[in-house]
């Protein structure tokens, strides 16, 4: 029973049905594929039929109840200062991972199931912190105060000019030399919907002066792992 609606279904469901509910089962299939079988309409249309009517539609409720949406914290390592760096695991009720850091607010890995059924990470980055602590093209990073680059590392603002890191010589990009990649953020859970998904929120302070950027700046950025896979 477990194996058949294993194929049926496309996911690692564990359930126990009735062997009425078997034949539901079958008439699914034989629904889909009654073309191809040149099955006898009439027994497509009895069979669905009697299905509605003893199971009330509801085959297959046991879908929901077969997998929970999960978080799991763990330690990545680390930084030079001695921080622990935590690992953040997010697992849908698809099987659908996002993994992600509190040094960088960093999308670590997303685990993503292709159209045969195989889990593979699609995104860049590494397995352990000490790829994000030495030099990296800001894999799966927040970036800030500012995305991308201002121009010979200098802005004007209300009259007064700034000077920020050049770290891009001759231009300022990503927020400097420490930017909000290279910082700890504070991780916490947010949204917890059984129907909808999982919210993971990353918040800090970035106060006044860091990396040249005048005034204190709270910044929180929520990360959403959605029960449809959306990311």
């Amino acid at each position: 029973t477990d194996t058949f609606l294993r194929v049926l279904m496309g996911r690692n469901l564990v359930v126990e049905i009735s062997p009425l509910e078997m034949m539901c089962a079958g008439y699914a299939v034989i629904r889909d594929l009654g073309a191809s079988m040149y099955l006898n309409k009439n027994v497509i249309v009895w069979l669905a039929a009697v299905c509605v009517v003893l199971t009330g539609n509801q085959l297959f409720v046991a879908q929901s109840e077969a997998a929970e949406m999960s978080l799991v914290i763990s330690e990545f390592g680390k930084t030079a200062d001695g921080e622990l760096v935590k690992l953040y695991t997010i697992t849908n009720v698809h099987g659908t991972v996002l993994k992600m850091i509190d040094y960088g607010a960093i999308v670590v890995s997303f685990e993503f199931r292709d159209r045969n059924g195989k889990v593979e990470n699609i995104t860049n980055g590494f397995d352990k912190l000490d790829g994000y602590l030495g030099g990296h093209p800001y894999f799966g990073a927040t970036v800030g105060r500012y995305g991308n680059r201002i121009a010979k590392g200098k802005f004007s603002l209300d009259g007064k000019e700034y000077t920020l890191a050049t770290n891009n010589d001759p231009n300022h990009l990503h927020g400097g030399d420490k930017g909000f990649d290279k910082v700890m953020w504070k991780g916490e859970k947010v949204i917890d919907d059984p129907d909808k998904g999982f919210g993971l929120k990353f918040s800090r302070v970035s106060p006044d002066g860091e990396e040249g950027y005048p005034g204190n700046l709270n910044v929180e950025v929520v990360y959403f792992l959605g029960n449809d896979d959306s990311l």
